[in-house]
């Protein structure tokens, strides 16, 4: 079975984590067919926003812990540890900064590293029976891929606290109320719903898009001053684009634009 499915249509990349007999419990390898996707998305300009979500009734349930008992059993050096952690660690590096946005769909529970990859996405859609949990202190292990960082920025630092010391169970609804996701959805409504918020971003000028992304990234750790300056910048760089000319004059002519992202 191929642990990663992947399609484009209608400018929507979709990305569905398939190992549904275990929850989609992420492999190795599916960390770099991972990159290896988000590489050939930015590479596509007729793409212009990811999708991901998981196959039956999981998002992820976090690393597939029998693949990598190599880490912890001893048989690796620390320093060989550090490496294969690093390559694990770049997947978030390149949702980040991959110049379109991310929806992440959960379907179902995502645990640990499944979690991490939703906090790594830009917009968060749950199902209701969506769920959670970031399980590392249960097992003995610490947050990867920039939880540490993003979370607490998400829904503050006294409940990233709380959630992360005591590893318990988010429901859909609690994630809603801590703005861990921005909607909660009927199960069966889940991947309309997403598809429809896809199709909104599609309809979006993606020099625009691209350029809130990287500015929203940045604005945690800068000043007012200087993110001012990155929205002079922004501004400026659509000014010189044809896609500005194109919004203006569909706006004057009462009729959707076609963005060409130049």
């Amino acid at each position: 079975m191929t642990e990663l499915l992947f399609h484009s249509q209608d400018n929507i990349a979709f990305i569905t984590l398939n190992r549904p007999e275990v929850l989609n419990a992420l492999r190795r390898s599916m960390f770099q067919q991972l990159l290896d996707l988000l590489d050939e998305v930015a590479r596509d300009d007729s793409i212009r926003v990811v999708l991901i979500t998981g196959s039956g009734r999981a998002f992820s349930a976090g690393i597939d812990l029998e693949e990598i008992s190599h880490l912890f059993d001893g048989s690796m050096t620390m320093e060989q540890a550090r490496v294969e952690l690093d390559e694990m660690q770049e997947l978030t590096r390149r949702m980040v900064n991959l110049p379109k946005p991310i929806i992440a769909a959960i379907n179902g529970i995502a645990i640990g590293a499944g979690a991490e990859i939703t906090i790594a996405s830009d917009i968060r859609i749950a199902s209701q029976a969506a769920s959670f949990v970031f399980a590392e202190v249960q097992r003995g292990l610490f947050q990867t891929n920039g939880v540490m960082h993003r979370l607490p920025r998400l829904i503050g630092m006294g409940r990233a606290a709380q959630v992360m010391l005591t590893g318990e169970k988010i429901p859909a609804q609690t994630a809603l109320e801590m703005g861990l996701v921005s909607r909660v959805v009927p199960a069966e409504m889940l991947m309309d719903e997403a598809l429809k918020l896809a199709h909104s971003l599609t309809a979006n000028a993606p020099i625009s898009m691209r350029l809130v992304k990287q500015v929203l990234h940045k604005s945690y750790d800068l000043d007012l001053e200087a993110v001012m300056q990155l929205e002079t910048d922004g501004t400026l760089e659509c000014l010189s684009s044809r896609d500005l000319q194109e919004g203006v004059q569909a706006f004057m002519e009462k009729r959707a634009p076609h963005y060409t992202g130049k």
